[in-house]
């Protein structure tokens, strides 16, 4: 069994508290390999960079979840995604969270098969920063429909910022340190999605709910709770998906 790699922070509180001329789009939608190796193969010849497919990956069991794709692109100033992910629970509000080592051969908290890099790179170590620049951020937001499906697209710059949860956990732990340093390395990254889910929507406070990473949560469940449905006000990781660095 895979040991528990990404963003798996929750344990933390619960201790402490597309550009029109860019390249073509990625379709994580194609339903097979051979589809996905002629569209890199297409990608080629013309120039443009192509997409890497991962699989998404349950926290709470560490199985593939069925009928789910995540595609990554690099660009020479940005990453791009587009996720499509199942297996979820009507009506929860989700986000979609960046998690990007900008130089994963510092990192060493990985399970040295599925990825180099795990959640302890994200912080800085006793001695201060590991050369690691991590980095936290928020991708996308998304209703589960009716069919337990939910999509997400996110194109992240080099440099952005946004609404960081490495600033939301280093403000909320005492004694944690640590710095979002953005997107540095595009092209050697090593990149990870996280799916977290907000629970069910709770009137007034949706756009929250789907735009921040506490929005709404008044309780931090842990990764691995994930057997129950959540009840307003719950918010746990529920799936990751890993990119590996190209030359990895």
């Amino acid at each position: 069994m895979r040991p528990r790699i990404s963003l798996l922070l929750s344990v933390l509180l619960v201790v402490a508290l597309s550009a029109c001329d860019g390249p073509p789009p990625l379709q994580p939608d194609r339903a097979t390999h051979e589809d996905f190796a002629a569209g890199n193969a297409i990608a080629t010849n013309l120039g443009v960079p192509a997409e890497t497919r991962a699989e998404v990956i349950r926290f709470a069991d560490l199985e593939v979840v069925d009928g789910a794709r995540a595609g990554l692109l690099r660009e020479a100033d940005a990453i791009r995604t587009r996720t499509h992910t199942a297996e979820l629970t009507h009506r929860d509000v989700l986000t979609l969270w960046w998690i990007v080592f900008n130089h994963p051969e510092y990192c060493e908290h990985g399970d040295g098969e599925l990825a180099a890099c795990g959640e302890g790179d994200l912080f800085d170590g006793p001695e201060g920063p590991t050369g690691v620049d991590p980095s936290c951020v928020y991708a996308d937001g998304s209703l589960v429909g009716g069919n337990g499906t939910a999509r997400f697209h996110d194109r992240l710059r080099v440099g952005d910022v946004r609404d960081s949860c490495i600033d939301f956990f280093v403000a909320a732990v005492d004694g944690l340190e640590g710095e979002d340093y953005g997107l540095i390395n595009p092209a050697g990254a090593e990149v990870h999605l996280v799916v977290r889910s907000h629970g069910p929507t709770i009137p007034g406070m949706v756009s929250e709910q789907r735009s921040t990473f506490a929005g709404g949560c008044q309780e931090f469940l842990m990764p691995h709770e994930g057997e129950e449905e959540l009840e307003p006000g719950q918010c746990r990781d529920e799936q990751f998906v890993v990119f590996p660095a190209p030359n990895n």
